[in-house]
């Protein structure tokens, strides 16, 4: 399978590039910033691309299978159209121009609506950026609704640590026990997801067993647009 990454220059990008690349599959990797993806390989293929621009979009994804998404927003002062649906709906446009069919999302905890949370820190956060989750759940929505064979794949906090190769995964609308899951094994979910199409037309959350105490340098968020 041919798999264009968008975000691939992000933390989770990166390993999204290697596990496709691990299992097999020929991977087109879109940035803004191409000189970011810091990888070599005959069956990587790097391309520029902006998520605000359909039309770069379009020529980006020529040849691609599938699509995996890996994009977010971490500057909430910066003035943007609303940042995920804008994005996917120009990902979508480019996908249908490429007849390209599957697509695999990044979403977040934080998109999920009636569920109950714990902390009143994490309560605050929400609170503060309900907006950006608000538009992140219109984008699930929105890509559920479009004639493509979608999955949305919702994760807790990321972090850099080894891969386990285990977690605990929910499709009915309820979030994990744990609190976090290391960007390899998100990345090898994603592909696996990809692969077998087990989820598709369904949002589904992901995350490592337990609850997982980090220290905040492995906690800070990724750079802007870049998850």
């Amino acid at each position: 399978m041919r798999i264009a990454i968008i975000g691939a220059s992000g933390q989770t990008g990166l390993q999204l590039i290697d596990a496709a690349l691990a299992r097999g599959h020929s991977v087109i990797g879109l940035a803004r910033t191409p000189a970011k993806i810091k990888r070599q390989d005959p069956d990587l293929v790097v391309r520029q691309a902006d998520i605000f621009d359909a039309e770069s979009l379009k020529t980006a994804l020529a040849g691609a299978d599938a699509v995996l998404t890996s994009v977010g927003k971490t500057n909430l002062r910066e003035k943007t159209p609303p940042f995920n649906t804008t994005s996917h709906r120009n990902i979508l446009a480019a996908m249908q121009a490429n007849n390209i069919r599957r697509i695999v999302a990044i979403s977040s905890f934080g998109a999920a609506r009636r569920v109950k949370r714990k902390g009143l820190r994490r309560k605050i956060y929400l609170f503060l950026r309900r907006k950006y989750y608000g538009d992140m759940g219109a984008m699930e929505q929105m890509l559920l609704d479009a004639d493509v064979d979608a999955t949305v794949v919702r994760a807790p906090m990321l972090h850099n640590r080894e891969a386990r190769s285990d977690w605990l995964l929910t499709d009915d609308g309820s979030l994990p026990a744990g609190n976090a899951i290391s960007r390899a094994d998100l990345a090898e979910y994603l592909i696996g997801e990809l692969e077998t199409g087990t989820s598709t037309e369904h949002i589904v959350a992901v995350a490592d067993e337990g609850e997982l105490s980090l220290p905040f340098s492995e906690l800070r968020p990724p750079r802007p647009d870049a998850r």
